[in-house]
Parts: structure tokens; sequence; C-alpha cells
């Protein structure tokens, strides 16, 4: 359904003149009025609780399919709802509803009213008996782009070497994981907020320049030639890939999306099920700096597709069971049983109806609710405490229930709508 209102959509676009109006209608009622501004502007404007809203994209020929489906993605959260079906209308009534003040008055409207988002800097800087630390990245001299296990964040650190740590009282000793598992569990929550270009809990500064860390599903699909860029302090010759990623919204909705990232391949890797590790720069470029192989981890079961959409999903802070499964069925009929990885679809399945075994987050369930821990509180009981029982009282409690509470901040601030999967 989804995709035939895209494709409803894109006729508009590519039919309508410049200057004229088409009346649609959602399946449940929902008037929408779409005005062709010029060649490469769309408007929708909705009746929202008697007051005329506008939703305005621009595009080019290479960014219209983007475009439609932000368009779809904010439509439905503007009306609260998913849009299962979307048909012309014959007519469209907007009597009863109003013009929204004007642009200058609205922006002046949120500067006033908008909270300032919560700053993770100083949960960064706490200091805790012992940090496990994983360095993804060697950044120049003895600095690494580094995850802190404990926190859940991802900041710059000096280190001694590019292996697992942990540090205690200043001490540093070689951190020997048991089960990557956990670890894995623990790098699926960071995720790319598709409106804010950010995540708050992985982005750094460096040489005046930021950079957010994150992890998504992606498939590739074609090699656009090589290109040099500026990062790190360092000229770099990359290779660019138009790759698939999978967008998710809170509502729901999984679209495919491309997306051109950089990496140093000079070959394609088509129809594999793995997770790539990307560093998104100040200019939009996304970079790759290593990849998780998930659909040969899921054969060996040493990291499942089912944990992964699990912990990935947890940021969104959802508690609906059907969502969750919902989006899986979803990437499942859309992308795993088309890959090189289909066989994995039956097991996949399987172990879907029993989540309670087979998703080592889940606490319980109740009918259609869910309850999931933070993947850090899982890799702390596994790894440190030894134990399958995940622990809701134990050293590492208080900061998890600090990082969650800045993850609800962030939420009710409206970050973390829609991300990469």
């Amino acid at each position: 359904m989804k995709e035939e209102s895209y494709q409803l959509l894109e006729y508009v676009i590519e039919h309508s003149l410049e200057g004229t109006f088409t009346a649609l209608e959602t399946s449940n009622g929902t008037q929408i009025v779409l005005a062709k501004e010029d060649p490469h502007t769309l408007t929708a404007i909705l009746c929202i609780d008697g007051i005329a809203k506008r939703i305005t994209k621009r595009f080019t020929r290479t960014t219209v399919h983007k475009a439609i489906y932000e368009l779809i993605d904010e439509i439905e959260n503007m009306i609260s709802q998913p849009i299962e079906e979307l048909k012309i209308s014959q007519r469209v009534s907007f009597e009863n509803c109003i013009e929204e003040r004007g642009e200058e008055e609205k922006s002046k409207r949120r500067k006033r009213e908008r909270p300032k988002p919560p700053s993770i800097d100083e949960y960064k800087r706490i200091e805790i008996p012992q940090k496990h630390i994983i360095p993804l990245l060697h950044l120049g001299e003895k600095k690494y782009l580094s995850l802190t296990l404990e926190l859940g964040v991802i900041d710059i650190m000096e280190l001694p070497s590019s292996s697992p740590i942990i540090v205690e009282r200043n001490q540093v000793t070689p951190y020997k994981i048991r089960e990557m598992r956990t670890v894995y569990n623990v790098l699926s929550l960071f995720k790319l907020d598709r409106f804010n270009t950010s995540n708050p809990f992985s982005i750094i500064s460096l040489n005046g320049k930021s950079l957010t860390f994150f992890t998504a599903l992606y498939n590739d699909v074609e090699l656009l030639g090589q290109t040099s860029v500026t990062m790190l302090q360092r000229n770099l010759k990359l290779v660019r890939h138009e790759v698939t990623m999978f967008s998710v919204s809170k509502k729901g909705s999984l679209h495919t999306e491309e997306v051109e990232i950089l990496n140093n391949k000079n070959s394609l890797d088509r129809n594999n099920v793995k997770v790539g590790l990307f560093l998104r720069t100040d200019d939009g470029n996304i970079v790759q700096i290593g990849d998780i192989n998930l659909g040969e981890l899921h054969e060996k079961n040493v990291f499942t597709v089912n944990e992964y959409i699990y912990s990935s999903l947890y940021i969104m802070r959802n508690e609906d069971y059907s969502f969750f499964d919902n989006i899986l069925m979803k990437l499942l009929n859309t992308y795993i049983a088309k890959s090189n990885y289909s066989r994995l679809t039956k097991d996949i399945i399987e172990r879907e109806t029993n989540v309670n075994y087979s998703i080592p987050i889940v606490m319980r369930t109740l009918t259609n609710h869910i309850e999931l821990a933070n993947p850090i509180l899982y890799w702390y009981s596994k790894e440190i405490l030894n134990s399958d029982e995940i622990c809701t009282n134990c050293p590492i409690t208080e900061y998890v229930n600090k990082l969650n509470e800045f993850l609800n901040n962030y939420v009710k601030l409206g970050y973390f709508k829609s991300v990469f999967l």
C-alpha cells in the first residue's frame, strides 16, 4: 500500500502543471491538497484541528524519490497514523480551516517555545570506577574514535593501541571480549536521525568539524567512481558507492532509500546482509569505516538479524510489540528474502514467534506490550556478571537510567522519529 501511495505522488509530480492543485484523500478520510509550485517544489496542505498545515519539499531529478518518502513520513507524523492508501479525490473542503500563522511569527514562536536539547557532554565525562573501551577508528597519533560500553557513548580518547581495554584507577589492562554478541547489541543502538542528520550520543567534534557515528544495514547497488575528500586532516582517495539503506519511522513504515557512501572498496558486494559502521561528516558525506557481516553471524548464531532489529529500534522508545514485528517482517520481505541469505528466512520467522527466548534484551511481553532492557544492561550482565539474567539493580544501573533519561528527553523533542535501520 505504501508503494502505491509513493507511485501516486510520483505520478502527480511528473504530470501536473506548474501552479496547479491536486486533491487527495487517505483511506481514513484525511483530505490533502498538493500544490505544484514550480517544477521542483511540491507543497502538501492539510487541515489539522482547524488549522491549515503546510509541508513543502524541494527536489531535483536525483532526489525526488527521497522527497516523496519524506513527504509521506511527515504527513504520517502530522496525522498520527500510517497512510495505508492514498487516492485522488474529486473534491476537497477546507471551509472551517484557518490559515496558520505567518512564517516569521511561527519562527519567533518556535524560538520562544522550543526547549533546548539536553547536553550530554557532562554525562560523557562522568568518572566511573571501571571503563570498558572499544576503539573504532584511529584518528592519528594516540587518538581513537571509541565506544565506552558502560556509558553507551562515542567519544575521542587517547589510547595505547587499537585493542579493547579496561581502564580502572588509571591502570590499563587488555579487555578480552568473551561474547561479541553483547558488543554487537550495543553498537546497534547508534542510529542516524534522518531529520536532524545526527545522533547526540555519537556525535564528536574534531578540528572544529562534527562527525556522527552510526550503524545501518546497507546493500551495494552501483559503483559511481573515485573521489577525494579531506577528512581527519588528510586528503583521502575513496570510492563512491550507491547503496540501498532502510529508513524506519516511529509510525512503523519502512522504506528503501538510495544513499551515496564513500569507502575504499573498488568492487560491489551485492545482496549480502551487512551492517555498515559509518561516519557522517558536516558536509553530508557518509564514510564507511567498517562492517558487520550480519548474515554470516546469524548463520553461526553469533548475532542474529532479530537481535539487530530489536536493539536498533530501542532508540525509538516504542513499546508496541506489533511495531517491532511489523518492521522485521517488512525487512524480511523487501530485503532478506531476496538476498544471498534468503535461507535465513525460516529461522528468522521462528525466532520472532518466541522473542522472550530469542531476543536477549526482551525483559517481558504482555499481550501487545513489550519491555526491552537497554542493550548496555545486557552487555554488563553477560560480560561482567557472567549472568544470563539481566540485572536491574547493579553498579551500572545508575548510568543506564541516566542514559535512558537523556534518550527520553530527546525523543520528546522530536528526535529519532525516523532513522536508518
